[in-house]
């Protein structure tokens, strides 16, 4: 029966005494003991050398000049680390082993010259064991400038719920590995809970709204709440960038467009990725610890209840002012650990961009890209939520802007009613610009416009004028656009002169045979009735084709055989009947 691990006291004194013996035997009797002492306790012969090195022993044996080397192809190594993280599930356990991805691989033209074990050992050495890979990868730190600089959202299912006669919830850990929430998935409206957190200062920001899932209205109320300023709360104002998860209603497009007209970036974090919205995440896992947990003592009846009491949860930790708690932020490379929201009011005036109205933000959502299609004086017009009435805005500036062009316009908040325009170029590449309207003065003209006598302007070339203006120069080399009008007026040759069609007579055309055809029978539009010779006409006609003059007895068969007179086409017919060359037509009553 095999030893339980660790080795006992007996054990390793049965270890120390083999060692003895090892020393003192002779040469070539070691191996003998190994396997007898292995044959004892049930074990390998490997596992009794790794003990015998526990107690200190050593056969004293020198190192091999290949020690470190093998004679085992990489790559086919490669092979094996690479089918047994394959065969690794995402919650860890392996369904591939080094046997069977050894005889696998073998059996399809990998040579694997070492043994199963010396696998084993050469995948650890070169860290391509599944230990090792399963290990998470070395993490980068990331740094923000200062407080609003990036913040963080998250929303997540709530453990909270109410019943309709408002009687508080709370979902158990073990329901939900017992699959027992059947329950609560009937329920219409759960309850969600939004958490923000400011990344410089790891303020956390906390919310809770109910409803059948989550959705683009409830984020952007959330986000509002957090960034308008708030009775007794610190933290306010509008980051320079929002990290966030790819939710569906984090990506539509209603919500990016109003993110865009406050100008804070979004960013995505990568997929299966959480580090990168760590803070937000032990945000979540605060929350839910630090607060949630209290609902037990102190249950509240519904949702407005709850938030009232995350406010007053959430001041008082990012206050660090939680009775016998410390809530002070502690990192790494901290001096010493500083209360959020006194390290939130690092920021500077520049830094600290005031939400504006709430109403006009909230219209931003339901507000998307709208195309406009520039005007003959390269401007746009565009009804603006700020003002609520129709501006104008210049964009004859914008690289690839011309007249009749299409450019797409949203709103922004910040500024004097300026607005994003979006042009897209050949390549369907974008390239966005912030524009402001055009200054008018009290007659309704354009402030910057040119004055009757005492002033010219002009607007620089479109992308379609210098495309016309170069072709223009091109055919006539030398000139200015001036001249070049000029010349184009008296019908100057373009060029100098082409050789433009009399190359053609020398080309050498290929031979074609000619191809068959099928003969159209169209019946012509307009009848046109064709009389018959009289006898008289006829005769005269046969005299020229007879040779000789036409008979009495010639006109009598004539008027026998064509009672009706001779049609042009018969009057060969007649001469050879009259030369006794064909028999009589025989004349048949139709009808």
């Amino acid at each position: 029966m095999a030893m339980n691990e660790p080795a006992t006291l007996k054990v390793q004194d049965a270890l120390r005494e083999l060692a003895c013996l090892l020393d003192a035997a002779p040469h070539g009797e070691r191996s003998a003991m190994i396997d007898a002492f292995a044959e004892m306790y049930q074990w390998g012969r490997g596992r009794v050398y790794n003990r015998l090195k526990e107690v200190g022993w050593s056969s004293g044996r020198k190192t091999r000049s290949d020690c470190g080397t093998t004679s085992q192809d990489m790559a086919v190594l490669t092979d094996v680390c690479a089918t047994l993280r394959i065969g690794q599930r995402k919650n860890g356990k392996a369904t591939m082993h080094t046997p069977t991805a050894v005889s696998l691989l073998s059996q399809n033209g990998r040579e694997i010259t070492v043994s199963n074990s010396r696998v084993n050992a050469l995948l650890k050495a070169n860290q391509m064991n599944m230990a090792s890979q399963r290990l998470d990868r070395a993490a980068q730190s990331m740094r923000s400038l200062h407080p609003n600089h990036v913040h963080q959202v998250d929303p997540s299912l709530c453990l909270i719920y109410y019943m309709p006669d408002g009687k508080q919830r709370i979902i158990q850990e073990d329901e939900f590995y017992k699959n027992k929430l059947e329950n609560v998935a009937k329920l219409k409206l759960k309850v969600w809970r939004y958490v923000l957190t400011d990344h410089f200062s790891n303020t956390t920001l906390v919310r809770y709204y109910q409803a059948k899932g989550e959705t683009q209205a409830n984020l952007f109320d959330f986000l509002l709440y957090c960034w308008n300023k708030q009775e007794g709360r610190v933290m306010h104002g509008v980051p320079q960038m929002l990290y966030w998860d790819k939710g569906s209603a984090n990506t539509a497009g209603a919500i990016k467009n109003a993110l865009r007209a406050l100008q804070v970036e979004a960013i995505e974090h990568k997929a299966k990725n959480p580090r990168a919205k760590g803070s937000v995440e032990n945000g979540n896992n605060r929350v839910e610890c630090l607060f949630e947990s209290r609902l037990m003592y102190e249950p509240v009846e519904n949702v407005d209840q709850l938030n009232a009491a995350a406010e007053g949860w959430y001041n008082a930790y990012n206050a660090d002012a939680i009775p016998n708690y410390d809530a002070r932020l502690h990192r790494k490379y901290m001096a010493e650990p500083t209360a959020r929201y006194a390290l939130w009011q690092m920021i500077r005036r520049e830094q600290l961009r005031i939400l504006p109205q709430v109403d006009l933000c909230r219209l931003l959502l339901s507000a998307d890209n709208i195309e406009r299609k520039v005007d003959q004086e390269l401007t746009i017009s565009f009804k603006h939520p700020g003002p609520k009435q129709r501006l104008h805005y210049d964009v004859g500036h914008i690289p690839g802007v011309f007249f009749g062009a299409m450019v797409k316009v949203s709103p922004l908040v910040y500024g004097e009613n300026q607005v994003l325009v979006t042009v897209t170029d050949y390549k369907n590449e974008e390239t966005t610009h912030i524009v402001s309207p055009v200054a008018a003065d009290a007659g309704g003209f354009r402030a910057d416009g040119a004055v009757y006598g005492e002033e010219y302007k002009s607007r620089p070339d479109t992308v379609i004028e210098t495309a016309g203006k170069a072709a223009d120069q091109a055919a006539y080399a030398g000139l200015s656009i001036e001249e070049i009008e000029k010349a184009k007026n008296k019908n100057a040759v373009p060029f100098g002169g082409l050789d433009a069609h009399s190359h053609l007579k020398d080309v050498a055309a290929p031979s074609f045979m000619d191809r068959p055809g099928e003969r159209l029978n169209v019946p012509s539009p307009i009848h046109v009735e064709i009389k018959p010779l009289t006898h008289t006409q006829a005769s005269m006609r046969l005299r020229s084709m007879l040779g000789r003059p036409v008979t009495a007895e010639d006109r009598a068969h004539l008027v026998e055989w064509y009672p009706d007179g001779i049609m042009e086409e018969k009057l060969q017919e007649a001469a050879d009947h009259l030369d006794g060359k064909f028999a009589a037509p025989v004349l048949r009553l139709v009808g």
